[in-house]
């Protein structure tokens, strides 16, 4: 077989063979192949060979790249079945290095998910592997190389498994397999998201979200920088990678005009991008979304969702009568998006999403969590200020889940401010003794000065509220944590004060109580405040004396102290809350099973509590303070329920899947809680799963962003008992271990006039050997060269060697010294200070001690300024303009070398 393979590729067209790749685009192997071929669907069976090989592509329309294809194509074909056939799928390894195909989704023998080295053997270089197994499920999957970063380069495609009974009758179905493009080789992606230099913020300049000091200023965000600078927070973006194109089926576009007004379609969308969240919104109205991870769910409509990396969702559109209508996919940075249209006539485009204001963290922080906007963690966050924040009501409201008992009336939607400290107004009165059954009641210190308290649907139009209430919407707040004390009995109220007339609190019930009275009419000037569907059940409203303290936040977060966070200029526009008078937007809250979703409530129940936690200053990511590496395992059994409690440490979205096993996403629906198999868990959040324990050997857990998994944030599942198949006896476990050991290679050098100067780093996550020089063309120069060892993010000590000729000065003894030494041994200590200074203290073997500091000052998004000091009093000052990534223009002082500038190129 191997050898009419050889035969066959040496048969094709030198130019065909070497031709750009698009979805539908040129092949590189026979037109017969630009489907999968030996498709066989007689007796159950469906056979597929997939192809693959290195190639040249040119996705973004700018230059050729190396590319991964399969089938000639990319992203690779779409494989179809019907529920219950067995999948039998040969793919072929035409490369020089290994590969490996994830089928994401489906529920398979172990062996055969495809994870190399974990639970499948690679596909070996000029090699081929054959996949078999039962399809058990319907519905929208893909498949992706499981390999390295081949992912990113265009291994993925899409897998359609039809019902064996058809659940909606549609006239057309389509796929959309969403990604993201980028030019240059993953590695290298990879690589610059390590370094430590002005090249690791590139891909924010090119973004046009530089986070230098004009646009701070000119964004009113200085004093949130310097304050996160303070706590050695760096500066925020949505997303880590400039990609140079997003894509619909390969494209920038995809249309599809051969459709009737009326038709209705069956769009299956598929996110496969290597580290893109996207929003979906279209054109045409409302959005009808019918399933997630391939599993129906109770049909809603909505006009925008974040779709996390790896999910998919199916949606029911119709075509509009003599008009196209635009389905976009938005990247969540904004930074650009691919699009499909369908139908014939004029345009209806979907409008665009607003670019987000970056410098800002807490509007940021918000628009992140918009998939579960009541979870955000606010222990640690203390310093956080929503007396300005604009909630809008819901036009229409889904049916909120079942209160907790004795306060079935009150439904505040979605906001939970169990730990919110609402100070009082500027001066308060004391507050009067509060009615019977209101006692724990602490309303004193909330200002709601500036909240808008809409009516409610049916309520008559209510008379203007007292000055101090004109804002104040509490719709959607969830104040499930709030502590009302009950009465026994509750007597007719008073009929309210003035300036509180439209606060219907009649049908709020504060149970327990015996009998309800009637509730009094509220108080003038509150006629707005509409609390009949406020849920109450766990709002904790307790005073802020007696409120316990936060939890301490993750190592390198602890400036987000949302307690004091300014939210006065955050722009919602219904992207957190779930529903606004324009916009629906989809949160996991909206989505419901069909059917209950429960297990069995005699099995043991085991509970894992898990932190997603790392480090974007030196892209280390891990779960519970560690990396893949470091702690492989998560052991269960089987038969078991297993919980997994995620929290999300981080100022990161992270999309979590767990191979071969649906979870139960834990949400407002109670038993009907939805099933899924990949997971956002926004920043700041804590959210829990659960799935039925029912297989047996080891699956994967991982942070579905590509760069994240590389570089720690993954486990392996491991059922206790279990042993490895004998088929892995020649591929060790350590393969698959040793990715986030991986060592990274950068540096730079200078030419300039006055001196020339040499960096170079060699880097993983928990070491690093450096050497640095510099010399100025005459008798003065000096190079170290040290291991250092990482003892957390910030402090690294180091031993190394040094040679030196030049002139300085001793401040311990105010002498001028001349030294020159060769090869003289050094022992020290580098800890990164606030603002990310880096101090550096060292003695080396004469006695000789020397304290430095330097640091680096963005200016202007491509203009940084650089400077070093060091108690010899030696100091040098630099101002580096950027040409583009790897190349830049350098110039200033140096106390030895006086006055110079040159050019400076990284590598």
């Amino acid at each position: 077989m191997k050898l009419a393979t050889i035969l066959l590729l040496l048969l094709l067209p030198v130019g065909e063979v070497f031709a750009q790749h698009q979805h539908g685009g040129v092949s590189t192997v026979p037109t017969s192949a630009k489907k999968p071929f030996l498709e066989n669907s007689k007796g159950g069976k469906v056979e597929y060979h997939l192809y693959v090989n290195d190639t040249l592509a040119n996705i973004s329309g700018k230059r050729k790249v190396s590319a991964l294809a399969m089938n000639g194509q990319i992203p690779a074909p779409t494989l179809n079945f019907t529920e219950g056939d067995t999948a039998v799928i040969h793919v072929h390894n035409l490369m020089r290095h290994e590969t490996s195909i994830h089928w994401h989704g489906l529920l398979l023998p172990n062996k055969e998910d495809g994870v190399p080295y974990l639970t499948t053997a690679p596909v070996e270089p000029g090699g081929q592997y054959t996949f078999t197994f039962p399809l058990i499920q319907s519905g929208t999957f893909w498949y992706h190389s499981h390999t390295m970063l081949q992912e990113q380069s265009g291994l993925y495609g899409s897998i359609v498994i039809q019902p064996r009974k058809k659940t909606y009758e549609v006239d057309k179905e389509f796929v959309l397999l969403l990604s993201d493009w980028t030019d240059e080789n993953p590695r290298r992606v990879l690589n610059a998201l390590k370094r430590n230099d002005p090249a690791s913020e590139w891909y924010s300049i090119k973004k046009g979200y530089a986070q230098s000091l004009d646009k701070l200023i000119q964004h009113k965000g200085l004093g949130n920088r310097l304050k996160n600078g303070w706590k050695r927070m760096p500066p925020m973006d949505l997303s880590d990678v400039y990609y140079a194109a997003f894509l619909a089926n390969g494209k920038r576009k995809e249309s599809i005009p051969d459709l009737k007004p009326g038709d209705k379609v069956r769009l299956r969308v598929i996110n496969g991008s290597a580290s893109t969240y996207f929003y979906l919104h279209g054109g045409a109205g409302k959005l009808e979304l019918i399933s997630s991870d391939g599993i129906d769910v109770k049909p809603i409509k909505i006009d925008r969702l974040l779709m996390g990396i790896a999910e998919t969702y199916d949606f029911l559109l119709t075509v509009p009568k003599n008009k196209t209508m635009e389905f976009r996919a938005t990247a969540q940075d904004v930074s650009g998006f691919a699009s499909l249209y369908l139908g014939k006539g004029d345009t209806l485009s979907a409008a665009p999403i607003p670019r987000p204001n970056v410098w800002n963290m807490d509007e940021m922080m918000m628009s992140m969590a918009v998939n579960f906007p009541n979870r955000m963690n606010h222990s640690g966050m203390g310093e956080m200020d929503h007396s300005k924040m604009k909630m809008e009501p819901a036009d229409k409201k889904q049916p909120a889940a079942k209160p907790e008992k004795g306060h079935e009336g009150m439904d505040m939607d979605k906001m939970d401010h169990s730990k919110m400290k609402m100070e009082p107004a500027e001066k308060k009165q004391p507050a009067a003794k509060p009615e019977k059954g209101h006692e724990g009641m602490d309303m004193d210190k909330m200002d709601h000065s500036k909240m808008k308290m809409e009516p409610a649907e049916k309520q008559q139009p209510a008379a203007k509220p007292k000055k101090g209430h004109e804002g104040m919407d509490m719709d959607k707040m969830d104040h499930s944590k709030m502590k009302m004390e009950p009465a026994e009995k509750k007597q007719p109220a008073a009929k309210p004060e003035k300036g509180h007339e439209g606060m219907d609190m009649d049908k709020m019930k504060m149970e327990p109580a015996e009998k309800k009275q009637p509730a009094a009419e509220p108080e003038k000037g509150h006629e707005d405040m509409d609390m009949d569907k406020m849920d109450h059940s766990k709002m904790n409203m307790e005073p802020a004396k007696k409120k316990q303290p936060a939890a301490k936040p993750e190592k390198g977060h602890e400036g987000m102290d949302m307690d004091k966070m300014d939210h006065s200029k955050i722009k919602m526009d219904g992207m957190q809350m779930g529903k606004t008078d324009s916009l629906t937007i989809f949160n996991y809250d909206l989505l419901s099973a069909k059917q209950k979703t429960t297990f069995d409530s005699s099995k043991p129940v085991r509970t894992v509590h898990l932190k997603l936690t790392g480090s974007m200053f030196r892209y280390v990511w891990s779960i519970n303070n560690q990396v893949l590496s470091q702690a492989d395992k998560i052991s269960i059994k089987k038969g078991e329920v297993v919980r997994f409690e995620l929290e999300n440490t981080t100022m990161m979205n992270h999309p979590m899947h767990l191979h071969g096993h649906y979870f139960r996403v834990l949400n407002k629906n109670g038993d009907l809680s939805p099933l899924k198999h990949t997971l956002d868990v926004p920043p700041m959040t804590s959210i829990t799963i659960e799935f039925d324990a029912t297989e047996e050997k080891d699956w994967f857990f991982h942070c579905h962003i590509l760069y994240h998994m590389m570089s720690g944030m993954a486990r392996v599942v491991t059922y206790e008992g279990s042993s490895r198949d004998t088929s892995l006896s020649r591929y060790p476990l350590k393969n698959l271990l040793k990715e986030d050991k991986m060592w990274f290679f950068y540096g730079s050098i200078a030419a300039k006039s006055h001196m020339a100067e040499a960096k170079a780093n060699f880097i993983n996550r928990s070491s690093a050997i450096r050497f640095e020089g510099n010399y100025n063309y005459g008798s003065q120069y000096e190079a170290n060269i040290s291991y250092e060892r990482y003892i957390g993010d910030w402090l690294r000590p180091y031993i190394g060697f040094g040679a030196v000729k030049q002139r300085y000065y001793n401040i311990f003894n105010g002498e001028k010294t001349f030294e020159q030494d060769f090869d003289l041994p050094v022992i020290g200590v580098r800890y990164t200070l606030p603002f990310f200074v880096d101090a550096d203290l060292r003695v080396n073997s004469k006695g000789r001690v020397r304290f430095a500091l330097e640091g680096e000052e963005w200016l202007l998004p491509k203009l940084f300024f650089n400077w070093r000091i060091n108690t010899d009093k030696e100091y040098h000052l630099d101002l580096e303009y950027m040409l583009g990534k790897y190349i830049s223009l350098s110039g200033g002082y140096d106390s030895r070398y006086k006055l110079g500038g040159g050019l400076l190129v990284r590598f």
